[in-house]
Order: C-alpha cells, then sequence, then structure tokens
C-alpha cells in the first residue's frame, strides 16, 4: 500500500467539509446583501462557514505539524516522490509560482492563527479576508493526487468541484 489509510480516512473528509463550508459561505454571500430579516443571524452563519473553511483547510494543508497534513499520506517509500508530484499539481491547478504559492499559504495560515483561531489583542487582523479561489483549487489538486495515491482503491466521489457547485447553488437558493 502507497499510502497511509488511517491519515488518508481521516483527511480526506475534512477536505471535503472545506469545500462544503466555502461553498455555503459564497452561496450566501452572493445574497446576503439584498436579505432583510434577521440580519445577525446571516453575518454570524456566513462568518462561521468561512471559519470552519479555513480551519478545515490548514488541518491539511497549514503546516506540517498537523496531524492529518497531506504530507503524511503517502508513506515512506513513496513520500519524496508523491510530495513532489502533489507540489505540482498545486501550481498547476492554481496557476501559481513556488514564490506565489508561498505568499498565498502564508496568508492563509495567518489569516487563521490571527483571525479564527486566535484573536490578538496587540495585533488584531486588519487585512482583507484572502480570496479562497486557490484554496479550492488545492483541493481540487488533492483530490487528484489522491485517486492516484490510493490506486487500486477507487475513489467513488464526484469531484470536489462538482460539490462545491451543488452546494454553493444550495446555499444561494436558501439565502434568495
Amino acid at each position: 500500500m502507497n499510502y497511509n489509510e488511517k491519515v488518508f480516512e481521516r483527511q480526506y473528509p475534512v477536505v471535503v467539509f472545506f469545500v462544503q463550508h466555502l461553498a455555503y459561505y459564497r452561496g450566501l454571500q452572493v445574497n446576503y446583501s439584498t436579505i432583510n430579516n434577521h440580519l445577525e443571524f446571516w453575518r454570524a452563519t456566513c462568518d462561521a462557514h468561512l471559519k470552519l473553511a479555513t480551519v478545515a483547510w490548514c488541518n491539511v494543508f497549514g503546516t506540517y505539524k498537523e496531524d492529518i497534513h497531506w504530507t503524511k499520506t503517502p508513506n515512506r517509500k513513496i513520500a519524496t516522490q508523491a510530495s513532489k508530484k502533489f507540489r505540482e499539481l498545486v501550481l498547476a491547478h492554481t496557476g501559481m509560482t513556488r514564490k506565489q504559492w508561498k505568499t498565498y499559504h502564508q496568508e492563509l495560515l495567518t489569516f487563521r492563527n490571527r483571525y479564527v483561531a486566535h484573536l490578538d489583542q496587540n495585533k488584531p487582523f486588519n487585512k482583507p479576508v484572502p480570496f479562497f479561489d486557490a484554496a479550492l483549487q488545492v483541493a481540487s489538486a488533492y483530490q487528484e493526487w489522491a485517486i492516484e495515491l490510493i490506486k487500486p482503491v477507487v475513489l467513488n466521489q464526484p469531484t470536489l468541484i462538482s460539490l462545491y457547485e451543488k452546494w454553493e447553488a444550495e446555499a444561494r437558493s436558501v439565502a434568495a
């Protein structure tokens, strides 16, 4: 077996969770300006979806110390090769250079660390919320990579992008 089954079984649902909550956040945000009732509820709901999405993404793609970080999926025999492949897929899916990726990755970690997970009284987070388009593309790259990694096991799942589209439409409908 080329992968750590126990890590993957926990990791993959977290990536799906990220996609779902990002889709819900964005679907609700589209119609937020037209909502007239229960504004505090909808604001808090949108914020919660984005925070959940951020934490889930960082669980898998954040720092190496995370228990379910993507680097802990391949077994040691193929870890170097598999890591190289994933990094190539990330750059291909996001269209970023390594330097751009490193900057973007740090922006998401800073957002999680200073706004979502911790609130620093002396250094409040005052930057714009990062764009999550690239984060979604990283999830898509992960799915492609994981399917190849876990062969011959078949991952009978729709693409994460198609799930994202379904969930975003659902959230738009609810907020309409």
